[in-house]
C-alpha cells in the first residue's frame, strides 16, 4: 500500500490544473510511496489531456479517472475508491500546495492515530493583487476558503469548530471511504456552473460521528488561487445562496437542532418560502430602500434554505443517516 494519494477532482480545469500539478511536481517526498489522482468529472474540455500530458512531462506518478456521475461529491467518493494510499488528501484544482505538504500530511496523521480528517492554512493567492476587495477579511475570506486558525495545531469539535473546508482536507482513506461509500452523502457538492457547496463539511461531521477527531495542522499549508472574477460582491452573493440550501441539514448535523420531522421541515420550508416572496415584494415596493440592493441576495438565500428544508420534509436524510451509522457501529464492533 502506498503511503498517500493526493486527489484532484476537476471539471473543466485546463486553464487550472497546470499550475496545481505543478506545484505538486515541487514535492518533497524523499521516501513516501504517493501518487496523484486526477478525477475527471465529466469535463467538456481537456482536462484529461493536459493532465496525463502534465504526468508525463513532470515526472508524476499520474491516475487519470473519468467520472460520469457530475457533482463534487461524486468525484470525491471516486477518488476514495480508487486510492492506493493508506492517507488520501484532496487537493483543488486551483490549490497551489507548499513543496512538503505531503510529508506534514502523513507526519501528522501517523503522530496522531485518532484523527480522521485535517486541515490546514489556505492563503490567499490574487490573479490580480488590485482586485482585492477591501472587506475581503470580513466578508469574502471564509466563503471562498481562506483559512488561518493560528500558528499552533489544535482539535476541532463541532458545533463550536467546523471540520476542515474539501481544500486540503486530508485523512484516513478507509474513513472517507466508509463515509462515501457505506454511510452516503445527502449533499451533492458543486455540479458544472451550480455554486452548490456544503458536502465537504458534512463529510468531515460524518467522520466526526463515527468517533475520530477532527484537526488543524498550520504545518499543511496551501495557496488558493483567486481570480478577479470571484472577487466580487455578485458572485459572493450566488456562494452564499447556494450553499444556503445545505445550511438545515449541516446544523442538524453539527448538534445545533434537533431532528426535524416532516410536519416541523415543512413549515420551516414554508417560512422561508415566505421570507423569499417578501423580500421580493419590497424590492418591488420599496426599490429607493438603503438596503433594496441586496433584497435580490436575501431572497435567493431564503430560497436556498427553503430547498433545503423541502428535501428534509420529502426525503428524511436524518432517518437514512441514523439507520447508516447504526450499521456502520454493528460492523465496526463485528
Amino acid at each position: 500500500m502506498l503511503d498517500l494519494t493526493l486527489a484532484i477532482c476537476a471539471y473543466n480545469a485546463q486553464r487550472r490544473l497546470p499550475m496545481a500539478l505543478e506545484a505538486l511536481a515541487r514535492q518533497h517526498t524523499d521516501s513516501l510511496h504517493w501518487e496523484v489522482l486526477v478525477i475527471d468529472n465529466n469535463s467538456a474540455d481537456a482536462t484529461a489531456a493536459i493532465a496525463d500530458q502534465a504526468g508525463r512531462s513532470l515526472g508524476l506518478p499520474i491516475r487519470v479517472i473519468h467520472e460520469a456521475l457530475p457533482g463534487l461529491a461524486a468525484a470525491r467518493r471516486r477518488a476514495a475508491v480508487e486510492a492506493l494510499g493508506r492517507y488520501l488528501s484532496y487537493v483543488d484544482d486551483d490549490n497551489l500546495v507548499e513543496p512538503d505538504w505531503a510529508q506534514q500530511c502523513v507526519a501528522f496523521l501517523d503522530e496522531h492515530p485518532r484523527c480522521g480528517v485535517v486541515g490546514g492554512r489556505i492563503d490567499p493567492l490574487f490573479e490580480d493583487p488590485a482586485a482585492r476587495p477591501l472587506d475581503f477579511d470580513e466578508h469574502f475570506a471564509m466563503a471562498l476558503a481562506i483559512r488561518d486558525f493560528g500558528s499552533d495545531a489544535r482539535r476541532l469539535a463541532p458545533p463550536a469548530d467546523d471540520p476542515p473546508c474539501g481544500a486540503g482536507m486530508t485523512g484516513r482513506t478507509e474513513v472517507f471511504r466508509q463515509v462515501l461509500c457505506d454511510i452516503g452523502l445527502a449533499l451533492s457538492g458543486r455540479k458544472g456552473g451550480r455554486l452548490t457547496s456544503g458536502e465537504d463539511t458534512e463529510i468531515g461531521l460524518l467522520i466526526h460521528r463515527l468517533g475520530w477527531e477532527m484537526w488543524y495542522a498550520p504545518a499543511l499549508r496551501m495557496s488558493h488561487v483567486l481570480p478577479s472574477s470571484r472577487l466580487t460582491q455578485e458572485y459572493l452573493q450566488r456562494l452564499i445562496a447556494g450553499g444556503a440550501r445545505s445550511a438545515a441539514w449541516l446544523d442538524y448535523l453539527r448538534g445545533r437542532q434537533p431532528r426535524y420531522s416532516r410536519a416541523a421541515a415543512l413549515r420551516r420550508y414554508l417560512h422561508c418560502r415566505t421570507q423569499a416572496i417578501q423580500m421580493q415584494l419590497l424590492q418591488w415596493l420599496r426599490p429607493r430602500h438603503p438596503h433594496a440592493a441586496r433584497y435580490p441576495a436575501w431572497a435567493a438565500q431564503y430560497n436556498g434554505q427553503a430547498a433545503g428544508y423541502l428535501e428534509m420534509a420529502l426525503h428524511d436524510p436524518a432517518g437514512r443517516l441514523e439507520r447508516a451509522l447504526h450499521r456502520a457501529a454493528g460492523h465496526h464492533d463485528a
